[in-house]
């Protein structure tokens, strides 16, 4: 928990810290939720590879703070998605921080608003599994693209697809070691509102 309180300052600080350096600069807060499609393609325990997991649906939610630089956004996102393992009879959460870079594609006299995004976190991915749970905590990126819609002057909301991909982490759980890949392709709907 230290960990991720220490990654939501270095996360969130540097977005502010820029942000007072420009005047024009517009702040807002943001969240999304959808779906998560977590893949990999490989789930080791204790060394013995037991093959590719199988992975239901899982719902993804997140929650921003940013700034708006009339072209490109600055942001700090908290965010976290849970899925189960079909073949472990387990389930995977990542709880993630995040700085967020956007650049927004501004179109003439249209309330449409394409946009590109990038980002880079810490990723606290925990696992429960085999009558036990345990964590890892990982660097981790995204990379998305999507489209906004401008409701008004200062609500936006928008939907975005996002490839999210983490180190792979080594869990303890009791006495069993487990290895996997962590990566997701998020499809959210969210919103911005700007103040």
């Amino acid at each position: 928990m230290v960990m991720v309180f220490r990654g939501l300052f270095f996360v969130f600080f540097p977005v502010f810290f820029f942000a007072s350096q420009a005047d024009a600069a517009i702040p807002y807060v943001g969240g999304s939720t959808g779906f998560a499609f977590m893949s990999g393609d490989k789930l080791t325990i204790n060394g013995t590879y037991l093959g590719d997991p199988e992975y239901d649906t899982g719902a993804a939610f997140s929650g921003a703070l940013g700034m708006d630089f009339d072209g490109y956004r600055l942001e700090g996102e908290v965010a976290y998605q849970k899925n189960e393992i079909d073949n472990l009879g387990s389930d995977v959460s990542v709880l993630s921080v995040m700085a967020n870079g956007y650049f927004d594609f501004q179109l003439e006299k249209s309330k449409i608003i394409p946009f590109v995004s990038a980002g880079v976190s810490y990723a606290n991915v925990d696992v429960d599994a085999l009558g036990d749970d345990g964590s890892d905590g990982l660097l981790a990126f995204q990379l998305g693209a999507g489209v906004g819609f401008q409701v008004s002057p200062t609500v936006t909301v928008d939907a975005k697809y996002r490839y999210f991909a983490a180190a792979d982490p080594e869990i303890e759980i009791g006495s069993s070691k487990l290895e996997m890949d962590i990566n997701s392709h998020n499809l959210l709907f969210g919103f911005r509102v700007s103040f």
